[in-house]
């Protein structure tokens, strides 16, 4: 690794330009002296930085990891809610859909959790050392010997997962006391996920938020993204692959995040992250073959585990362009006592922050899927309205910003009207569906219990138990149904539905108590009926609220008691 001088801007027709390029002659002859320097001060600011983590592996490598901090808080189910990916336009636009995810470390100490990512790409003098193989080969002719200190290169998935095996078992050996622990197991090497490698990329928390939904994590408009990342064209890579750290790190201080070669995850690839048809595995960022209006935090391409065809046969999938870095990781459920203290904060987390984190929102009611998003814009209008301050432009733009902050507060306040009058249809809905199956159940067990000589035996009898059978088992598709809608539905206002359902029929029947007509006891009879039925269906939904799943053989048993 070796000292890059900064260059300057050359023309004011390009957006970006090269940065960090060095006289030929003075890089050959000065190349050996400043990077032994660079290497020596480099070490030494590492054990200065407390965000910085080293571990010796064989052969004399270090292996450099940067602290990758997560909001939310230190608890076992604690986590930072972002979205990955990125609205696009075209037909490309299925590569990268947004999503909101949610990302947590597997370490912590009294700030924040928190997960170690590679400062850099893993290098040919690393997997040479871990492993033994030698890549030379991999490299263009046109590339200076040693290769050392580039990414390491046409090596497979598999390869990648062999050589971490290689590390960790090493480190267990000889680096156990150096590695971070999580409660009293240590930490393990692996390739990221795709959420912690586009949280890292897009820079984290070390970037305010309307940073870290750029395409890149670079937020000054003096700097040019080639002094960051290496991409293709003169300006950049020249088409090469490059060496390692030559350039400057992202905000966390991680280098080539997004460009010089495309970086493997253990992530299996879906075109909507988490769902749908699972692929084979994910490569993120671009390479220095890439184009710089292609490069960003969120590309992302799926790479098959192998290549080839019928003819010329499989073999496992690897590139020129491609290589990985490392994260360490942890167990989640590392000991009785983890797991101890993640059953005692479920209920609450469940119920309180986590409630509002994208695997609870899945399943959620409506209003709340809505309000989060909701109340996600209010906080970015604020954080715009707090850099519009900086920049010395909110007052021209008060008004505008006023206005929608309205805007967005009344669309609350009239989703939640539009919820309480829906609680109350689809309520009065359920109980009447309820009373349907109740009725049918009653003449079915009337039919085939209660007259079951007769039934044997009566064509007549059979017909009409068939027809009662199918109205139950369409019922109960349709009182499924129901429940899914009221489940949609903020659980207050429905609850509040049933309420005020039962009033409603409680005052009919005290109207009829006076009605002295031949149908009056009748209907008096039905509406007692309904009254008692309308608990059953409460504790149903209830019930479906909870579990998220229909129970059609309890249903039928809770009617027939």
């Amino acid at each position: 690794m070796t000292l890059s001088f900064k260059g300057s801007r050359r023309t004011e027709n390009s957006r970006f330009f090269a940065r960090g390029r060095k006289p030929e002659l003075l890089t050959a002859l000065l190349s050996p002296v400043l990077g032994a320097a660079f290497l020596l001060c480099e070490t030494a600011a590492a054990a200065d930085d407390p965000d910085t983590l080293t571990l010796k592996g064989p052969g004399n490598t270090s292996f450099v990891f940067k602290k990758v901090r997560v909001e939310g808080g230190t608890g076992p189910l604690d986590g930072q809610s972002f979205k990955m990916g990125e609205d696009s336009e075209g037909s490309d636009g299925y590569k990268n859909p947004p999503t909101a995810v949610v990302i947590g470390g597997g370490f912590k100490d009294s700030q924040s959790r928190y997960y170690y990512m590679g400062a850099y790409e893993i290098t040919a003098g690393q997997y040479k050392a871990v492993t033994g193989e030698d890549l030379s080969d991999q490299y263009k002719k046109d590339i200076k010997r040693p290769v050392d200190d580039y990414p390491a290169i046409g090596i497979s998935w598999f390869q990648a997962m062999n050589f971490i095996d290689k590390l960790n078992q090493y480190l267990y050996e000889h680096e156990r006391s150096s590695l971070p622990t999580a409660g009293v197991y240590p930490g393990f090497v692996r390739l990221p996920t795709e959420a912690e490698w586009e949280f890292a990329a897009r820079g984290g928390n070390a970037v305010e938020k309307t940073v870290f939904d750029n395409p890149y994590p670079y937020d000054d408009e003096n700097e040019e993204l080639a002094a960051y990342e290496w991409f293709s064209g003169p300006s950049s890579s020249h088409g090469k692959i490059q060496k390692v750290g030559k350039l400057e790190p992202n905000p966390l201080g991680l280098y080539d995040m997004l460009g010089n070669v495309t970086e493997m995850t253990t992530s299996v690839y879906y075109i909507e992250y988490y769902q749908g048809r699972s692929g084979g595995f994910v490569a993120r960022g671009g390479h220095y073959l890439t184009e710089e209006d292609d490069l960003s935090s969120f590309k992302r391409t799926e790479e098959p585990f192998y290549l080839g065809s019928a003819e010329k046969g499989m073999k496992p999938n690897v590139k020129p362009t491609m290589g990985f870095r490392l994260v360490l990781g942890s167990p989640v459920q590392t000991d009785n006592k983890a797991i101890d203290e993640i059953k005692k904060a479920w209920p609450k987390h469940r119920q309180g922050a986590g409630a509002k984190m994208p695997a609870a929102l899945s399943v959620a009611d409506t209003e709340t899927q809505e309000s989060v998003p909701a109340e996600e814009a209010l906080q970015r209008l604020e954080s715009i309205s707090q850099a519009l301050k900086k920049a010395g432009l909110y007052d021209s733009l008060k008004k505008e910003i006023s206005g929608t902050r309205g805007a967005l507060q009344d669309m609350v306040k009239i989703r939640r009207k539009a919820d309480e009058d829906s609680a109350k249809v689809w309520v009065k809905i359920a109980c009447e569906r309820g009373m349907y199956l109740y009725q049918n159940l009653k003449m079915l067990q009337f039919l085939k219990e209660e007259n079951a000589e007769l039934y044997k035996t009566s064509e007549n009898i059979q017909k009409r138990a068939e027809q009662h059978e199918y109205n139950v088992k369409s019922g109960i598709e349709n009182y499924g149904e129901i429940m899914g809608e009221l489940i949609k539905l903020p659980k207050d206002l429905v609850l509040e539905g049933f309420t005020a359902h039962k009033k409603k029929i409680e005052t009919m029947l005290n109207l009829e108590m006076h009605s002295q007509d031949k149908e009056a006891e009748a209907r008096r009879k039905d509406l007692k009926a309904q009254i008692a039925k309308i608990e059953i269906t409460k504790n149903h939904y209830l019930s479906y609220e909870k579990t998220k799943r229909s129970n059609s053989s309890g249903w039928k048993k809770d009617y027939l008691k």
